[in-house]
């Protein structure tokens, strides 16, 4: 045989490497003599970038002079005839499950695990569109995606019988423990049907010999992305993942539900993905993570990824989504049987919720219906579930999660004052048994920061707590430029500075208003060619068609519109046109929203808590520099930053 076999990764006796050896052994002994061409084996491929990110095996390979004959469709009818393969791109999702543990319900292949049965079907084809929608994000485009699934613990007659029905024995895209390499030609060609020349068909993914090398290079991209990740993810992994948690660890019994409180930079979200990992580690549970900012989604699965945890289809898992995606796929499971479309869900949100709330509180029935669609879909099967900046969840939102879970299987985390959706907090202490965890210091910024902050808050005369600084974060600076001139001078030097102090150039965090958005199908920061031209690369997290996703190239920084900004954090950030933003936000305010005679608080007073939340969510942002951009020196804001920064010379840089 003259076809070059390659596997690619560490030899680490997992199961995805055992499974790839077993299938180089088989294509070496199955394949004929007179085939050349290369075949890579990738186990346990990370797609990373991509919300589903694991893959146990990808198989990439091109072919020649081999055919198989084989049935397939051509033509709206069913043929007969030879088939020759030239390439292929596919994923191989492996299970080691007996055949007491599988069986076939419909065209859907199940699992079974302690906690019921898994759709191993929608896991794998869900991880085929990953793949595809990876190779296109890395490289432009795209091969055709086919996808197995590999029984490595039946036999072939156990999965025959299986797949017979009514006497019929129905093919799908199942391999068992053992095979020949023809077994899997066969199958692949029942996922694209093949293309004649010259009086034969032909089978390929759209790719030729040349280009296996360049869809090996993206896989292949994950080891570069954690060896390149900077200090300050690597120091995150290893809070997330250290043995020993604080005396505060929840005890999760009782019936209590617990609520962890604390201001911007108190450590709130990395404590929930600690304990949630703690949990999935010691109980072999499923925990999911809920919040309502899709740029704090994807940065967290950008961590999640790097650490290794595993992904949401797996069997015990912690994995982070936005709030909207989880009561989009339970409302469309639950009560539209999987015809309701994303744009309806979301220009009918208000009353979709109320919708299912009223058919939760109809009875017990109604509750066990439910319970049992999420219980067949992994994205809606969870064990725990945590909530991240639950002061800014709506109360019809929190009675579905109230309903929808035990109270003493929920987590919420409560950021006081910052709100982007809601004017008044969400009051979660309708639950009267539950344990109360309090966090009191600033653990993201350095002390400078910490005090600029607590000035810029004394100016606005309203009751609004100050923030408490660590001892241990000394230092700090901040830069206020007032001429656009000398930005990119400024910027190419905190870049340098940033490596310098050992991290990448994806530490580095920018803010920008809506006026530097463009508006248009395709939303984009106006600026992003400027920077480039003047050698400072970024992702652009403003354009939507990418906020699920995350910055997989440890050179680009992230760019974000300012609402974007809550959860987020940065060695240095950079609030562009600060002055502008709150200028929009002094114009979106209605001094109606949030009035109440009961708290004593005037017109102004209301007006200034308001402008001060919408300024503390950029400005608590940064860990060691922050730099504010203003638009126009003479405004009001302007003037209170720059009168500050002149009374703090000492650690304040005025451009």
């Amino acid at each position: 045989m003259s076809v070059i076999i390659r596997i690619i990764g560490e030899n680490d006796q997992s199961d995805e490497f055992l499974a790839a050896e077993r299938l180089k052994k088989i294509i070496e002994e199955t394949v004929p003599n007179k085939v050349f061409g290369e075949i890579i084996l990738f186990p346990s491929a990370t797609l990373y970038g991509q919300t589903v990110k694991d893959i146990d095996l990808m198989m990439i390979g091109h072919l020649k002079n081999y055919s198989v004959k084989t049935s397939f469709y051509h033509k709206d009818s069913f043929e007969e005839d030879k088939v020759f393969i030239e390439s292929f791109c596919t994923t191989i999702e492996v299970k080691s499950h007996t055949a007491s543990g599988i069986m076939r319900e419909g065209t859907n292949w199940k699992v079974k695990y302690n906690n019921g049965w898994h759709n191993v079907t929608k896991q794998s084809n869900d991880q085929r569109i990953a793949a595809k929608k990876f190779f296109e994000n890395s490289l432009g485009k795209t091969p055709f995606i086919t996808n197995l699934i590999w029984f490595t613990e039946i036999t072939d007659t156990e999965l025959r019988n299986l797949q017979t029905v009514n006497g019929s024995n129905i093919l799908s895209n199942v391999l068992p423990d053992n095979f020949d390499f023809s077994y899997i030609a066969k199958l692949l060609v029942l996922q694209r049907i093949p293309w004649m020349k010259n009086g034969n068909y032909f089978f390929e993914c759209g790719f030729g010999g040349n280009d296996v090398e360049a869809y090996r290079k993206p896989l292949a991209f994950f080891s570069k992305a954690k060896e390149g990740m900077g200090d300050l993810t690597r120091k995150k992994i290893e809070q997330i993942t250290q043995s020993v948690l604080d005396e505060y660890l929840p005890s999760f019994q009782d019936g209590k539900m617990s609520i962890i409180r604390g201001r911007a930079g108190s450590g709130k979200t990395i404590d929930l993905i600690r304990i949630a990992v703690k949990l999935v580690e010691e109980k072999g549970v499923r925990v999911q993570i809920l919040t309502y900012n899709r740029a704090l989604v994807s940065d967290i699965r950008r961590l999640f990824a790097l650490a290794e945890l595993p992904d949401m289809f797996e069997e015990k898992c912690v994995a982070i989504n936005t709030m909207q995606s989880y009561f989009y796929n339970l409302i469309n499971s639950c009560l539209y049987n999987g015809n309701l479309t994303g744009d309806v869900f979301l220009k009918n949100y208000q009353s979709l919720l109320t919708e299912l709330l009223d058919f939760l509180r109809s009875g017990v029935e109604a509750q066990q219906i439910i319970k049992e669609i999420c219980n067949d879909n992994t994205k809606l099967h969870w064990d725990y579930v945590f909530i991240d900046e639950a002061q800014d969840w709506q109360s019809v939102e929190r009675d579905l999660i109230l309903l929808l879970y035990n109270a003493a299987h929920i987590f919420i985390a409560d950021g006081g004052n910052q709100f982007v959706r809601m004017s008044e907090s969400c009051d979660w202490t309708i639950v009267d048994s539950r344990e109360n965890i309090k966090l009191k210091y600033c653990l993201r910024q350095k002390r400078n920061i910490v005090k600029f902050i607590n000035q810029f808050v004394s100016l606005y005369n309203v009751n609004y707590s100050k923030i408490i600084s660590s001892e241990k974060m000394a230092g700090g600076k901040i830069i206020i430029i007032c001429d656009d001139s000398q930005l990119y001078r400024v910027l190419r030097n905190e870049h340098k500075n940033i490596q310098k102090a050992g991290n990448i150039p994806y530490d580095m965090l920018y803010l920008v208003p809506n006026t530097l958005v463009t508006h248009d199908e395709e939303a984009s920061f106006c600026l992003i060619q400027e920077f480039e031209e003047n050698g400072i690369f970024l992702w652009d997290g403003t354009n939507q068609k990418y906020r699920l996703d995350y910055a997989i190239d440890p050179n680009e920084a992230r760019v974000f519109q300012y609402e974007s900004s809550r959860g987020l954090e940065g060695w240095t950030v950079c609030c562009i046109h600060f002055d502008e933003y709150l200028k929009i936000k002094e114009q979106q305010y209605e001094p109606s929203i949030g009035a109440n005679a009961l708290f004593l608080e005037s017109a102004e007073e209301r007006k200034n808590k308001y402008l001060l939340n919408w300024a503390m969510i950029p400005m608590t942002r940064a860990i060691d520099t922050l730099i504010i951009t203003l638009k126009n020196k003479d405004s009001k804001v302007a003037q209170q930053i720059l009168s500050l920064a002149k009374k703090n010379l000492d650690y304040v840089e005025i451009i």
